[in-house]
């Protein structure tokens, strides 16, 4: 159980960054040592340690206020899932008899209130900047300073809008408590009186979270019900009511066993029910909710002082914050628009002519994710198109990918699609979505369960040709601009062929479980030839010594035998620039520069690249260095083989290298020291808008479209490392 005793224990904030820290160097003592328990502490330290810095955006004035709002809800959503996925299985482990696990999960809840209480720090100065800008968020008892005009518009828009949704529940002992939803947020209700009276009364999920009012104020619409909570109670007699804010986090793992004779898809619906009640892993309630109510919850809910037991301020899914009402460009990022692509807007053709003579590289959000959009719609009518494959694991909820799919099939072409029902919280869409296409007549498949297709591959058949599309990211519109991703489409026979085998490899596991291992010539497809290639081609760049260049882009690196292989080649003397989003699991090293970037956009592209000049391999790919990515999911690494596109590539790889804006020093500490922190720094995000702007107006020459762009190293991280260079 995660021992988080809010009620009991006090910790300074100075002695609890000394436990976390203490907690991160006895983690490093023991990884020295090869324990993989202390991988596990980095692990989740270093989960936590990436939300800090998305709260760090919340916090920095040099982002406008509406944007800091916004990643405070960023943070409030990433804490849900935090809890929700990695502290439950922590919990697992600690019931299963792990050991370790405790410490870990004292370690976690002690970062984790530091970061509460930061969180609340910065909610409350954003909304004193809100408020110098005319912009209020005010509460029910606000209300009585408004004009009469205010409080007669909150009772109409109560009785309109919010009263027929709402479905109190009295509690008594005859009556068996309610299940509560993970993620939910209730009142628990208290009438005080001759008889004492409590409710539970959910808060709708499919009204506005944020009401605006006649006089252009904010107000929750947990305020808006708590000012008219005597139109729901009325029939009840007291003498005063409260209600108190509650919600619970609910483990979100999926038992799914090996026998699918039921099917797939009614396995999946059957499994997502069960998780509707799984086990409690956070309470979080007003810190000022009667002790005698939260007693009652507590028993209803089968929790104890030994749970995630955090008291708070009276609001929370403050994830919501991330769709808070704006009229006002002026408090946000300036909008930016996609730069113009140097080949796929400059010809007025098809794109699939286009793509048959010329590899295309489409990186968005600073290129636009329609040109994916305009290759799909084009297919769907093209009479020379044959068939469409196309992984889908993401997908917006009314997808424009999905609606071209749906299009194809009903234009007679063959269209077969594998979908993952595991995709964590997207089950239910992606099973929606599989029912419609096989409505219209596409084959639709399920990968290879237990394992989950991860891979994002397209593939078309043009008369007798084939074109693909190989991605590092979603087939997703929405994420496709905020998320930077990066796309090739081509007609490359070596490519095609290989991407041809993962989609037969696919339909073939959905008919039988045993099969054959393929082969593949130029892909790196996980779970069979990835972890080989990238600890050959380490190798290779270790026999090099200082010779050696090594330049890892990836969200996550924290598998065990990638680590041990990348610090074998630093020892060495090979010089490595690695970018970590989120979870990095190394140890500081001299040869290392080792930064973490976040800014308006997600850093979402995996690249991974060995050696310079004409040994220079490079690859972009859907896989993380996890022990998951590499051996237990369909993962795909693609090759860049045209040198104009190898160089657009080193190009914006060498910004990310040099950024001084929103680079973070990945240290031993987990500290999140910026590179640097002046207003006029190397900002990568901006400089890449720039970078595919110019690379517009460059003149069309060919493939040698694109020139070379000089950086240097930032002196903050280490000055021995060259930036990257072909």
């Amino acid at each position: 159980m995660f021992l988080h005793k809010v009620e009991t224990l006090i910790v300074c904030d100075k002695a609890r960054r000394l436990l976390v820290r203490r907690l991160v160097r006895r983690s490093a003592d023991l990884y020295n040592k090869g324990s993989m328990a202390s991988l596990l502490q980095i692990r989740e330290i270093s989960t936590l340690s990436f939300n800090e810095r998305v709260l760090q955006e919340a916090e920095d004035r040099r982002n406008p206020p509406m944007e800091r709002l916004r990643f405070l809800g960023i943070f409030s959503s990433n804490m849900d899932e935090f809890f929700k996925v990695r502290v439950a299985s922590i919990q697992r482990r600690q019931e299963m008899g792990k050991k370790g696990m405790m410490e870990i999960l004292e370690g976690v809840g002690h970062k984790s209130r530091e970061l509460d209480e930061r969180f609340q720090a910065a909610y409350a100065d954003i909304l004193t900047a809100l408020a110098l800008e005319g912009i209020k968020i005010v509460n029910e008892k606000d209300v009585a300073h408004q004009p009469r005009a205010v409080g007669d518009w909150l009772e109409d828009y109560f009785k309109q809008n919010v009263l027929p949704l709402l479905v109190p529940i009295i509690l008594n002992k005859r009556q068996s408590f309610p299940q509560l939803k993970d993620g939910a947020l209730y009142f628990g209700v208290k009438m005080w009186g001759e008889k004492l009276r409590y409710a539970i009364l959910e808060i709708p999920a499919e009204l506005p979270r944020f009401v605006e009012l006649p006089n252009g104020n904010m107000m929750y619409l947990d305020d808006v019900i708590r000012y008219s909570l005597n139109d729901v109670f009325y029939i009840f007699e007291y003498e005063r009511i409260g209600a108190y804010e509650f919600k619970i986090s609910r483990d979100a793992e999926l038992d799914i066993d090996n026998d699918f004779s039921e099917g797939y898809v009614r396995k999946m619906e059957r499994v997502l029910r069960q998780r509707e009640g799984g086990r409690p892993t956070r309470f979080v309630y007003d810190a000022s909710i009667p002790p005698g109510m939260r007693e009652l919850l507590l028993r209803a809910l089968h929790l104890d002082k030994d749970d995630t037991l955090i008291g708070g301020g009276r609001y929370h899914n403050m994830k919501d914050l991330m769709t808070f009402p704006s009229h006002r460009p002026d408090l946000s990022f300036e909008k930016k628009e996609p730069a113009r692509h140097p080949v796929l807007d400059r010809e007025r053709m098809p794109i699939m002519d286009i793509i048959e003579n010329q590899d295309i590289l489409v990186t968005y959000p600073y290129q636009s994710f329609d040109h994916v959009i305009r290759l799909l719609r084009e297919a769907a009518i093209d009479p020379k198109v044959t068939e469409i494959r196309m992984t889908l694991y993401r997908s917006a909820g009314r997808s424009q990918v999905v609606n071209t799919l749906v299009n194809a099939a009903k234009n007679g072409k063959k269209v077969t699609v594998s979908i993952e029902l595991q995709a964590r919280f997207d089950e239910e869409n992606n099973i929606s979505i599989s029912q419609r296409l096989s409505e219209v007549g596409a084959h639709v498949t399920y990968g290879v369960p237990p394992m989950k297709v991860h891979s994002k591959l397209l593939m078309i058949k043009r008369r007798n040709k084939i074109i693909v599309g190989l991605s590092t990211g979603n087939f997703h519109e929405g994420t496709g601009k905020l998320y930077v991703d990066s796309i090739l489409l081509t007609a490359d026979k070596r490519i095609s062929a290989d991407v041809e085998k993962v989609f037969t490899y696919l339909e073939q596991a959905a008919k039988t479980r045993t099969l054959a291992q393929p082969t593949f010539k130029q892909l790196l497809v996980s779970p069979f030839n990835t972890r080989k290639t990238f600890t050959k081609l380490l190798n290779r760049e270790k026999e090099k010594g200082a010779e050696g260049y090594v330049f890892l882009k990836t969200n996550h690196l924290t598998d065990e035998g990638m680590i041990k292989r990348i610090r074998a080649a630093a020892d060495a003397g090979v010089k490595m620039d690695l970018i970590v989003r989120t979870t990095y699991a190394m140890l500081p090293h001299e040869n290392i520069r080792a930064i973490s970037i976040l800014d308006r956009y997600l850093e979402h592209q995996r690249i991974y690249i060995f050696g310079r000049g004409d040994e220079l391999r490079m690859y972009l790919s859907s896989a993380d260095l996890m022990e998951r990515n590499l051996d237990w999911r369909v993962e795909v690494a693609f090759p860049i083989y045209d040198p104009s596109l190898q160089q657009i590539i080193l190009d914006t790889m060498a910004m990310q290298v040099a950024d001084t804006f929103k680079a973070r020093i990945l240290d031993e500490q987990q500290s999140n020291q910026y590179v640097g922190e002046s207003a006029n720094g190397h900002r990568t995000q901006e400089d890449t808008h720039r970078y595919f702007r110019d690379l517009y107006a460059i003149p069309d020459n060919g493939h040698a479209l694109m020139r070379p762009l000089a950086t240097e190293a930032p002196e903050a991280t280490s000055q021995d490392i060259e930036p990257i260079a072909q």
